[in-house]
């Protein structure tokens, strides 16, 4: 689930009054680290890392890439798009719009 920190009426608020907002944070959350596990696994984080290496490619580009099969290939790039960790431009190329990403888990409620 892809979420925005900070509501359009809230930066416009803010800037109403002056104060020049942070750029808003974009989230994945997962309602718990087995999910996690599931969508981020070795294979998958490593696509993930090489995908931003390389820049917005197609899947048979990225396939090549990895040298592995393309249906595999496909099926990572798709879970990973669904989970909000991969993004697809207007040209049909994927890609990986940021550097990093954190992990939190709650050991309570």
């Amino acid at each position: 689930m892809l979420s925005v920190q900070t509501s359009g009426s809230a930066r416009a608020e803010k800037i109403d009054h002056g104060v020049i907002p942070e750029n808003p944070i974009e989230r994945v959350s997962f309602p718990d680290l087995e999910t996690f596990a599931r969508y981020c696994t070795p294979k998958r984080l490593q696509l993930l890392r090489e995908l931003r290496k390389i820049g917005c490619v197609s899947i048979s580009a990225l396939a090549r890439h990895l040298r592995r099969h393309y249906k595999n290939v496909f099926s990572d790039v798709k879970i990973l798009e669904t989970a909000g960790l991969v993004e697809k431009t207007d040209k049909g190329l994927y890609c990986v719009p940021w550097d990093e990403f954190t992990a939190t888990v709650k050991l309570a409620s």
